[in-house]
């Protein structure tokens, strides 16, 4: 687990990619230690995942399998923080990067901790709005979850925007096919 004082500077780093500044990278412990540390924003972001999952099935209905339903949230969660890095082993590869995988890792881990805050605070924030403005409003922060989400993986790879653009996607694919597996495990017979 990171210290305190480093979660605290990557955080930072975070908001200052957030604002479009690549010196947050600088802020980053880019080193092996850092990659494996980096992993705790699975941690410091479960409880606000959490909130956005109860809101979500508090619209939705609530499941009729609870502990199966628990079950697949949380092996959605776990994979969701494994599968674009195992997943970003061969691409970088492929992509002559590889050298920069664990900066890559590092800076989107923590990245994270700055895309859930906005998206559950739009989410409480969604549940005073009108359904129309709500749904406007998530709309607008999932957009700008994923052109930060680029600009992170462009600016962690020293990359093209298109090879951004396309990690982007590879990820949002990635997060689909968990998702629809975990469902159909989800459906009874």
């Amino acid at each position: 687990m990171p210290s305190y004082p480093e979660i605290v500077r990557s955080v930072q780093a975070a908001l200052l990619l957030a604002r479009g500044e690549t010196r947050g990278m600088a802020l980053l412990d880019l080193s092996v230690d850092g990659f494996w540390r980096s992993f705790a924003a699975a941690v410091i972001v479960a409880p606000a995942y959490l909130l956005v999952l109860l809101d979500q099935y508090r619209l939705l209905g609530w499941p009729e399998h609870v502990w199966g339903t628990v079950a697949a949230e949380t092996t959605s969660y776990l994979l969701g923080w494994v599968s674009f890095p195992l997943a970003a082993i061969p691409l970088t590869r492929l992509l002559g990067l590889s050298g920069r995988y664990v900066p890559l890792v590092i800076a989107n881990n923590w990245s994270t901790v700055v895309q859930v805050a906005l998206y559950t605070t739009v989410v409480l924030v969604g549940m005073i709005l009108p359904p129309e403005l709500r749904t406007t409003a998530l709309f607008a922060a999932t957009i700008a979850v994923l052109a930060y989400q680029w600009f992170v993986i462009r600016t962690a790879l020293a990359t093209t925007g298109a090879t951004a653009l396309g990690l982007v996607v590879i990820d949002v694919l990635l997060s689909i096919t968990t998702s629809r597996i975990l469902d159909g495990m989800l459906q009874p017979g």
